[in-house]
Order: structure tokens, then sequence, then C-alpha cells
């Protein structure tokens, strides 16, 4: 049981880490262009970066909540828990 609860924990905590790190570049970028404004073309480009570190982000949740999963079903299954 208490390898379930660090398992939830740790991965809640791998999570959160990269939902922040994508939040803080999200506003950082729009933080910097309200002081000084940037080029058409680069900041577009900057928001393309934005968008694909955003969907990277998802991915890497979404394969550690699968591979999380596996483990865990696979470990019950073997009767390793």
């Amino acid at each position: 049981m208490l390898k379930l609860i660090g398992h939830l924990i740790a991965a809640a905590l791998i999570f959160i880490v990269f939902f922040a790190i994508a939040w803080i570049v999200s506003w950082l970028l729009y933080r910097l262009n309200e002081i000084h404004a940037f080029p058409a073309p680069i900041f577009q480009a900057l928001s393309g970066i934005e968008v694909w570190l955003t969907y990277a982000d998802w991915g890497v949740c979404i394969i550690v909540l699968v591979m999380g999963t596996w483990r865990f079903v696979n470990e019950i299954v073997r009767g390793n828990l």
C-alpha cells in the first residue's frame, strides 16, 4: 500500500513540475512582450515554440501516466505489491 501511495505522489509531482515549467515559460513570454514588444516574426516563432512545448508537456505526461499504470498493473498481476 505504501508503494501505491508513493507512486501516486511521485506521479503527481512529475505532472505538477511539467505543467509549471510550461506555464512559467508561457507567462515569461507574454510578460517580456508586454515590457518590450518583440518584432512580429520573432514573437510568432516564440509562440510556435511555446505551443510545441505545451504539446511535448502533454506527451510526456501521457507517457508517464501510461507507463506508471502499466507498471502498477504488471506488479499487481505478478503479486509483487
